[in-house]
């Protein structure tokens, strides 16, 4: 599963997901569609991602994500 570090926090309505620093993963399963929304919505590339644990998973944009080769 690709890995990510988060560049700037991702906030959503008000509360933190995740802080600049923070190691991510790509989510697995379905996402219901939400990362293509806000990839067309806000016109930025979106993708799911997750803690460890997989849930919750939340969109950020592919801007503020670094990968991390393992």
């Amino acid at each position: 599963m690709q890995r990510y570090r988060v560049l700037r926090d991702r906030t959503i309505r008000g509360k933190c997901y995740a802080k600049a620093g923070d190691i991510v993963q790509r989510a697995s399963g379905w996402d219901y569609g939400l990362a293509s929304d806000d990839t067309r919505i806000l016109g930025i590339e979106h993708i799911s991602v997750a803690r460890d644990d997989e849930k919750p998973f939340f969109t950020i944009p592919v801007a503020d994500l670094e990968p991390i080769d393992d």
